[in-house]
């Protein structure tokens, strides 16, 4: 695998120039005000979320896992702070942070000031690099209280980076990699507010402009009415041209029954006729009395919309989990009861994604689970298949776990020569079958890490996977232009933890790209992709 690590950047949607530096014997200080909305405009940040509010600097959305906010003034040797105010909202780690020595959007130090952990972190963010023993350091346990302002603040001088939380020298750190930048703030997972930020160093010039790339994503759903939190997605493209979005709607993570939700989560799904321009309302598609989830959509030859779902019920209950499909004969107006998929597992029995058809009628369709054998190692994954339309599934092929992995959220796709390749979570694992899935070969490392993939082979002939990237948690993709025989990425599509995302290609030869955003007041996005030979991008969105 080639590792790339790289975000893609097609279009950069904001840019300052440095102003001049002064004597490098001199410094400069810098106080940042923010007493009216045009405050904002002297800073890049990779999102809209930031905001000026009551004599604030505020990043509104607590489900981000990473959002940046640079002023793009350099320096280099410095003492930066700023206060800091974490709005008791959401369940992340509500992390604020200073950033400093920026050589651009992917390449600096910051602070990482945790509350949920009780920890202050000092990191050097480089692209593709996550949180390693060698560009990080750990200072806990430090009370990091919500509701109140702290003030952050760093020392740096030459390689010496002196971190402070309200006035208490917490810990000293040496590192002379990066040696100048610009200054700017963080926050991870959190709604924070930020005022008094003030900078007195030696000013620096970096060689080339500072830019910040944003990601150009439209928002397809942002509340189903079930508590604000919708995840999961999955998306196809109807043979009258329609695309539909299926996927989870509830208040968290996991919604069990409440006097507000009294059936928990469930099925939604919306629809756009102009080929994801616009969505629709969110439309019911199931509903039982437990938390029903994980749920994707296919349109079958007939016609017949088939989407696929498990149920959690709880770890008091065995098996936790179990898969279903619905139905739909009339385009998604009314769909049939609940139907119980069988599954060779006698513990955990779930689904991520749905249902391939082949050339002869035939459906596959990819589950995992657990036994309920102690002595059994680690969990399989099966293939599904079905001759009567997903009616029935009488014919299984369990591909076995290596060395006690757990084989998770199987996705296959038909390659040309009609060998079908499967990418699997964790780790992650890839097999093929040459036999229309009866069999399959032994799992074998992939060479990137993720959760969730999601394989699309595109009329170029481009076999792209989607999935949640480890170890930076962000939402991406990597590509193949042999059939799965090499492959180039990790490519970030955009740095929110969800992930999960799907996938459909478009008259036009775009991809749409579908995910979801983790944490209370989540959302569903999309983006569109180009894919070619010579690589992936994301697309500028139509005007």
């Amino acid at each position: 695998m080639e590792g790339e690590n790289a975000l893609m950047r097609p279009v950069v949607l904001c840019s300052l120039l440095l102003l001049p530096a002064v004597s490098l014997a001199q410094t400069e200080t810098v106080k940042v005000a923010f007493d009216k909305p045009g405050d904002r405009d002297a800073w890049l940040a990779d999102t809209d979320t930031w905001i000026i509010e009551d004599g604030a600097l505020r990043q509104t959305q607590e489900s981000l896992r990473g959002t940046l906010c640079f002023l793009p003034r350099c320096f280099s040797d410095l003492t930066i702070q700023a206060r800091f105010f974490i709005h008791p909202v959401g369940r992340g780690v509500k992390a604020p942070g200073l950033i400093y020595r920026a050589m651009d959007e992917e390449t600096f130090y910051y602070i990482h000031y945790d509350s949920k952990n009780s920890q202050v972190v000092w990191v050097r963010s480089e692209p593709g690099l996550g949180w390693t023993s060698e560009n990080t350091h750990r200072h806990r346990p430090v009370t990091i209280s919500e509701g109140e302002w702290h003030t952050a603040k760093v020392e740096v001088a030459g390689a010496t980076h002196k971190v402070y939380l309200d006035g208490e020298l917490l810990f000293t750190q040496e590192d002379d990699k990066l040696t100048k930048g610009v200054v700017g703030l963080r926050c991870g997972q959190g709604d924070v507010s930020f005022d008094d930020f003030q900078v007195t160093g030696i000013p620096a010039t970096l060689e080339e402009e500072f830019t910040v790339t944003k990601v150009p994503y439209m928002t397809v759903c942002a509340d189903a009415g079930a508590g604000a939190y919708e995840a999961f997605p999955d998306v196809c493209r109807t043979k009258d041209g329609e695309l539909l979005v299926v996927f989870y709607a509830g208040y968290t993570h996991v919604s069990f029954p409440t006097d507000d939700l009294p059936k928990g989560g469930r099925i939604c799904m919306v629809r756009s006729q102009d080929e994801g321009q616009t969505w629709s309302e969110a439309e019911v598609v199931v509903d039982t009395p437990i938390d029903d989830r994980d749920s994707s959509i296919t349109q079958l030859g007939s016609g017949d919309l088939l989407v696929t779902y498990m149920s959690y019920y709880g770890r008091e209950h065995a098996p936790t989990h179990e898969v279903f499909t619905v139905r739909s004969s009339d385009n998604g107006a009314t769909w049939t009861e609940p139907k119980k998929v069988p599954v060779p597992f006698d513990g955990t029995q779930a689904v991520s994604e749905p249902v391939t058809e082949l050339e002869d009628g035939t459906l596959l369709l990819p589950v995992y689970g657990r036994y309920l054998d102690a002595d059994y190692q680690g969990s399989p994954c099966a293939v599904l298949r079905s001759h009567d339309g997903g009616e029935s599934w009488p014919d299984c092929t369990v591909i076995e776990p290596v060395a006690g992995e757990n084989l998770h959220e199987p996705s296959i796709e038909v390659l040309p020569d009609g060998r079908i390749f499967m990418l699997i979570r964790p780790g992650m694992y890839w097999s093929v079958s040459e036999d229309d899935g009866v069999t399959w070969s032994p799992p074998e490392e992939f060479g990137i890490s993720g959760d969730a993939p999601y394989l699309l082979l595109t009329s170029r002939n481009i076999l792209l996977a989607g999935f949640r990237h480890h170890p930076t948690s962000s939402t991406s993709l990597a590509y193949s232009t042999d059939f799965g025989e090499t492959w180039h990425g990790p490519q970030i599509v955009d740095h929110v933890i969800g992930g999960y995302p799907s996938m459909a290609e478009l008259p036009d030869g775009r991809v749409i790209f579908v995910y979801y955003t983790e944490g209370s007041g989540s959302d569903i996005r999309c983006v569109f992709l180009n894919a070619t030979a010579d690589g992936v991008e994301v697309l500028p969105l139509a005007e």
